[in-house]
């Protein structure tokens, strides 16, 4: 029995078994286009304006510019890649320095962690302390820079409080108090972004999880194992990549608390030679544009 008023197929309509034909899916439907649309904002941005920076690298790499003028450039031999053996020891200490960065991105991520399983107990105040702790997050990483410059100063707090007279940014007996300067800095401003997502990423986990894990006799360990870490593994991943990005692209911290001394190292034993700040160095303060690409095209890559 046929419904009343609903739409019968002809007989060119219909599959030769007899079953009706599924319309065919257009592509270039206005839907379809917006979407397109949407989601290739980030890449017409990115081609916008990181494309020709990425292009002018490239080409940077291969040839010498006059005060990084295009109309300058000069095919050179691959003298650029020559001169990494020259500076492998340099280079050799922006990587230690930037890992050791990176590794504080890694020590604010247990931070955060810590302080999210805290304040997902349900206690009084969790939201002030919520925005307590991400007040860092958004301050200027300039001037957060300058306020741990001040602390580690010769006449700064850390000294007064220990009693001391060091000069911590810029030790040349332990040149290494630089580096794990920046180090704590990176550390105090980078978990709140973190807890706020491990304490949303805690909510949504379902309580019946643990009023079944009770029964079962769990302790608070195989709870956390078992049940929270699962629930939180997909911020916690997102959270990685981030900090990876955010410690292999330190610039702001190293820049502001090792400034470029008068013989271009930055702190004793270029203790605070970060990566992206070594590719500043050469390609702005030097004008060797064509030796700091490589490492910029290897970063954007």
């Amino acid at each position: 029995m046929e419904l009343t008023g609903a739409k019968t197929l002809s007989g060119e309509e219909r599959a030769p078994t007899g079953r009706a034909r599924l319309p065919k899916n257009k592509v270039f439907t206005k839907q379809n286009v917006v979407c397109w649309l949407i989601v290739s904002i980030p890449l017409i941005g990115f081609l916008a304006f990181n494309g020709f920076t990425l292009i002018f690298s490239c080409m940077a790499m291969f040839g010498d510019m006059e005060q990084n003028r295009i109309e300058t450039f000069e095919w050179n031999n691959f003298a650029n890649f020559l001169q990494i053996k020259e500076d492998y020891i340099t280079i050799l200490q922006s990587l230690k320095v930037t890992l050791i960065l990176t590794l504080a991105q890694f020590t604010s991520l247990l931070v955060a962690i810590i302080m999210a399983a805290f304040l997902s107990q349900n206690v009084k105040g969790t939201r002030l302390f919520q925005t307590l702790y991400f007040i860092p997050y958004i301050c200027s990483s300039v001037a957060v820079s300058i306020m741990w410059s001040v602390i580690f100063g010769w006449n700064g707090a850390l000294n007064a409080m220990l009693g001391t007279e060091i000069d911590w940014l810029n030790n040349l007996e332990t040149p290494s108090t630089l580096t794990w300067a920046i180090f704590i800095s990176v550390v105090w401003q980078a978990p709140g972004y973190g807890i706020v997502m491990y304490c949303s990423a805690f909510k949504a986990i379902n309580p019946s999880l643990y009023e079944a894990a009770d029964l079962d006799g769990a302790n608070a360990f195989k709870k956390f194992w078992y049940i929270t870490l699962p629930g939180i593994s997909t911020i916690t991943f997102f959270l990685i990549l981030a900090g990876i990005t955010a410690g292999l692209t330190t610039f702001d911290a190293a820049r502001i608390m090792a400034p470029l001394n008068w013989d271009g190292y930055a702190g004793p034993d270029n203790a605070g030679l970060a990566l992206m700040y070594y590719i500043y160095i050469e390609g702005v303060q030097f004008g060797n544009m064509g030796y700091a690409s490589m490492y910029q095209v290897r970063q954007a890559l």
